[in-house]
């Protein structure tokens, strides 16, 4: 299933082909003009229809995601972001979120178009949306005043069923309104005075409900002053809340929880505090174990809420390697998959949540008799640029975000390894195959360089790193084999240690 970023670059454009299908937030057109009237509409209809959810559009591809040579250079030249903006304008209320890029593949021309959702969560047409048609009649795709959304591939005239998604939509906005205007209030004071005040004030003032500046602010005073105990009673009864909004199907705010006890570590990582950090993965992972409590009656939320506490996983995960704070990475990575220890099928709580995602169909979903998936890591990555708090060294759009959350995918997918002393596929899975080597790579280089790394990640024998690399490799290109992604190792020094280590581990 697609995942929705504000990205259109060439590794995201593969991606979206590898789908292979049309969906909610993917359409393919094998060409668009924008000196069609014709053409201008129908992108109007499906960006329109794509203001509900958000969504893609790519141009020069068929509807299964194959590249064609119909779309041609001069075409793709006009669809350049301000052009498109300008056209949309005439019939989609402003302000809207649209990017565009275009981009080559053998050879062939490509433009990835992105929609956000509206403010709003939805686009009333501003004016009609008409053209005539090769045969001299008037054709109209939609009248000023109509609402459209997605159903499937098609772009259609809203219907009843789409009015839950959009209150959804409009209740969660209310709530972000509510903790601005909360932060509006504090800001008169200034945040810092605001933190300061809340963190002087009784323990319980200190909550998961306050906007994100201020309980980053207060977080920051509370540690300052050394004044833990309202952060560990906060984080100590994250579990309890967790459960409470669970069972009242309230994932929205389970999110705004775990984005908070998340901040806690990210501040704990980057202030080199490890107690604070150790706390709060003892708090994601009382969180992650609401799930077990859920399952028997709720296991697609059980699944939603383990896929929502690895998202941060990997956020704080991709901190630690920035960091270079390697045992947070292992205790990130090895933490126990399920709550009886005499079993441990997925020995850890990365393996166990994605295996459990993808069942409940989170990743997967069954369209034009096939098979498409989304990745683990490209949820991270949208997580971690929506929330300041958890990413303090880098800009949202730093490429070294991304980079990151795939180094820690494969440290942690060793750690699993060696945890186990095995190869077996149920200790860990390779997302970051989805994204091109280069990414991933620079951690395998450090790994063979950094004694404290190796130690902290793998600290078998060379003979084991290297069948274990060998196995990752492998796994690894067969994953990508559908989306243009890992390609290989290419470092000669990973080759070379390769090269000079035979297997020693057995699956």
């Amino acid at each position: 299933m697609v995942v929705l970023e504000p990205v259109v670059t060439l590794e995201k454009l593969h991606i979206l082909l590898a789908e292979a299908a049309e969906s909610e937030m993917l359409d393919y057109k094998e060409v668009l003009d924008l000196l069609s009237t014709q053409d201008e509409v129908e992108l109007a209809k499906d960006l329109g229809a794509m203001q509900v959810h958000g969504g893609f559009v790519v141009v020069g591809a068929d509807s299964h995601g194959r590249v064609t040579s119909r779309l041609t250079q001069a075409q793709a030249d006009l669809l350049d972001e301000a052009r498109i903006r300008a056209k949309m304008a005439r019939f989609i209320p402003e302000p809207f979120d649209l990017l565009a890029a275009q981009h080559e593949i053998d050879g062939h021309p490509l433009v990835l178009i992105y929609a956000g959702p509206h403010r709003d969560c939805f686009a009333v047409f501003r004016a009609d949306g008409q053209y005539r048609n090769a045969a001299g009649r008037d054709v109209v795709r939609f009248r000023q005043g109509e609402v459209f959304a997605r159903h499937g591939s098609a772009s259609e005239r809203w219907r009843q069923e789409d009015i839950d998604e959009i209150r959804r939509c409009l209740t969660e906005r209310e709530k972000e309104e509510w903790r601005r205007e909360l932060r509006d209030d504090i800001e008169r004071i200034g945040i810092g005075a605001a933190g300061r005040r809340i963190a002087t004030g009784s323990a319980a003032s200190f909550t998961w409900q306050l906007d994100a500046s201020t309980f980053q602010a207060a977080a920051v005073e509370l540690l300052r002053t050394s004044d833990t105990i309202p952060i560990r009673l906060l984080l100590r009864s994250a579990g309890t809340d967790a459960r409470t909004l669970a069972e009242r199907g309230d994932f929205d705010d389970i999110k705004t929880l775990l984005n908070r006890i998340s901040c806690l570590g990210a501040l704990g990582l980057t202030l080199k505090l490890r107690e604070i950090a150790d706390e709060t993965f003892t708090s994601l992972g009382a969180a992650y174990d609401v799930g077990f409590r859920l399952q028997a009656n709720n296991p697609a939320g059980s699944a939603r809420l383990w896929l929502d506490v690895l998202e941060r996983v990997y956020v704080l995960g991709a901190l630690a390697v920035r960091e270079s704070d390697w045992s947070a990475v292992r205790s990130l990575a090895l933490r126990r998959g399920e709550p009886d220890d005499r079993r441990q099928f997925y020995r850890t709580w990365v393996r166990h949540g994605i295996t459990m995602a993808a069942r409940a169909n989170l990743f997967t979903r069954s369209e034009n008799d096939q098979q498409v998936q989304r990745s683990l890591l490209s949820l991270a990555h949208e997580v971690a640029r929506r929330e300041d708090c958890l990413r303090p060294d880098l800009a949202p759009d730093d490429e070294l975000l991304l980079d990151s959350i795939c180094q820690f995918d494969i440290l942690a997918a060793l750690a699993a390894i060696s945890d186990a002393t095995s190869l077996d596929a149920r200790y860990y899975y390779t997302a970051f195959a989805w994204f091109y080597t280069n990414r991933t790579e620079p951690a395998i280089v450090r790994l063979l360089t950094d004694p404290v790394l190796r130690q902290a990640v793998f600290p078998g024998s060379d003979d084991d790193l290297a069948a274990a690399l060998r196995e990752l490799d492998r796994r690894a290109r067969a994953e990508a084999m559908r989306i243009a992604g890992w390609d290989g190792f290419t470092d000669e020094r990973i080759l070379r240690f390769m090269g000079n280590h035979p297997d020693s581990i057995q699956t």
